[in-house]
């Protein structure tokens, strides 16, 4: 749009001044007994012009659409790289322990143990393919929120339920400052679960045992604040803008820093997708606090 309105003002311009050109060199060479020709020349004039704008005008467009569709492939295919790259461990894993249980290589007390590890790599393996497919799902051009007025508190709260025992299992302290009230917000209620959710695990995940975990609800005038701040690692500063981007970087450290580093790009897409913002910020009491505001 940006090149159409530029590409129209110069035209513009440059047609009043074919006109004006044109009339001028009419009446100083042919007089006034050829000034008829004047409009004629100046129509073909203004009409060389024109095609010559869509042309240039098309071959802009057409090098943006190129650039643009080249970016989107290249991180689409980084994207299937990195996801490839992820998978190879459980994978490799669960290849290698089920061919040990097959050819029955694997000591009669240990079974239950391999067969355990097969479990877990397979989970995880699941829950990267969900993750991959989620993030793909929203990035996707026909994807629409299917928004709605729903109580925020009480959605929480049920996501809270909900995945109890994984907070219990990673021994995290869990402290809730919720409102009593219902608080509606015109939401996608099953994005937004996914978004509560994402957080609860990631605090699960990349924080020691006994880390605190505090949840809350501000409500000032017409912005809402839902909170999540903890104890755990601190995440350092040159590591915060780029921790909502899948995949940031191939090297190891980063990458274990982050895990597979789709949880939160897809909670920061959808917020995004719904007009709000989120951010991670610091605070007194905790070393990170995940922020949403709507």
């Amino acid at each position: 749009m940006r090149s159409f309105i530029f590409y129209f003002f110069v035209i513009s311009i440059i047609g009043d001044l074919i006109d004006e050109l044109i009339y001028e060199l009419d009446t100083w060479v042919f007089g006034s007994d050829y000034q008829l020709v004047s409009p004629i020349v100046a129509t073909l004039a203004q009409v060389v012009a024109l095609l010559l704008f869509s042309f240039l005008f098309y071959r802009s467009l057409t090098k943006k659409i190129g650039q643009e569709s080249l970016r989107l492939a290249k991180k689409q295919s980084q994207l299937f790289a990195n996801i490839a790259h992820d998978l190879k461990t459980p994978l490799t894993s669960i290849t290698g322990f089920s061919k040990a249980l097959n050819e029955e290589i694997v000591e009669p007390e240990e079974i239950k143990e391999v067969s355990g590890i097969i479990y877990q790599k397979s989970v995880t393996a699941n829950e990267l393919l969900d993750l991959m497919f989620q993030y793909t799902k929203l990035n996707a051009a026909e994807f629409r929120l299917k928004s709605e007025e729903c109580d925020v508190n009480y959605l929480l709260k049920e996501v809270i339920a909900a995945n109890y025992d994984l907070l219990e299992s990673h021994q995290i302290e869990l402290l809730l400052e919720l409102p009593e009230e219902p608080l509606f917000r015109m939401i996608d209620p099953t994005e937004f679960n996914r978004v509560f959710s994402n957080l609860l695990i990631n605090a699960c995940k990349h924080n020691p045992p006994k880390t605190k975990l505090a949840i809350s609800i501000a409500v000032q005038k017409d912005i809402t604040e839902i909170i999540f701040a903890d104890n755990g690692n601190p995440i350092p500063y040159n590591e915060r803008e780029k921790l909502f981007q899948p995949f940031i970087s191939e090297s190891e450290s980063e990458r274990s820093f982050q895990g597979n580093g789709l949880g939160l790009a897809i909670v920061k897409t959808i917020v995004e997708k719904h007009g709000f913002k989120i951010a991670l910020l610091d605070g007194e009491e905790y070393t990170k606090r995940f922020v949403i505001t709507i």
